[in-house]
């Protein structure tokens, strides 16, 4: 079975009405958002691999990185096997990170299978590889896959624009932040997005 996604105007306007009656804080947020819209993103060996480049990084980073690596025409896994390690070195990826993006490339993924899972079945299976943790399964789910209900707990920016929203002395911590968002469900994804986009306000601001 499929799960729930965000890519429809229906399922968003759907768990913001559901949002809105179970949380005031983002009930502000969404008001402020009249024009909120998600765009699909790619999926595949091509979207892990830019989220283990992400890794770590600031969004400009990572950007540069990714701009440099698509550049060089180095975003399928055939590709990252034949590249070599200074070269990946000099686009600006880590030692670690490129053992990581050889490991992702080394994998022979069922891409389709994939889509067709549920979060945890697909987070069950790509933690299972070198590099990915956690998080950037978490991502992938959410910004790949599109899913509705992931909430990537540790992810800092999540955790800071809570601190900020919720008017929270110190930022929450990842077993915290586990716990808020269980008052999201089955939208913790749509909230996830929400509070990202307060906390790119807020570093405007600063």
């Amino acid at each position: 079975m499929l799960e729930l996604t965000l890519y429809s105007k229906h399922n968003i306007q759907k768990g913001f009405n559901f949002l809105s009656r179970k949380d005031e804080k983002l009930a502000k947020l969404i008001i402020s958002n009249p024009n909120f819209s998600l765009s699909k993103r790619y999926t595949g060996f091509k979207a892990l691999l830019k989220t283990i480049i992400s890794q770590q990084l600031s969004t400009s980073a990572a950007n540069s990185i990714w701009t440099r690596i698509t550049k060089n025409n180095l975003t399928s896994n055939l590709d990252i096997l034949k590249a070599d390690q200074q070269l990946l070195l000099t686009l600006g990826l880590s030692r670690q990170k490129c053992i990581y993006v050889k490991e992702l490339a080394k994998r022979d993924i069922n891409y389709k299978d994939l889509n067709l899972s549920s979060s945890e079945e697909v987070i069950n299976r790509l933690t299972k590889i070198k590099g990915i943790g956690k998080w950037t399964a978490e991502i992938y789910c959410l910004f790949s896959l599109g899913h509705a209900n992931v909430f990537p707990s540790g992810d800092l920016a999540l955790q800071e624009s809570i601190k900020v929203l919720f008017d929270f002395q110190v930022r929450p911590t990842e077993k915290e932040v586990v716990k808020i968002s269980e008052n999201w469900n089955p939208w913790k994804s749509l909230a996830a997005h929400l509070l990202w986009d307060h906390y790119r306000k807020i570093k405007n601001k600063d």
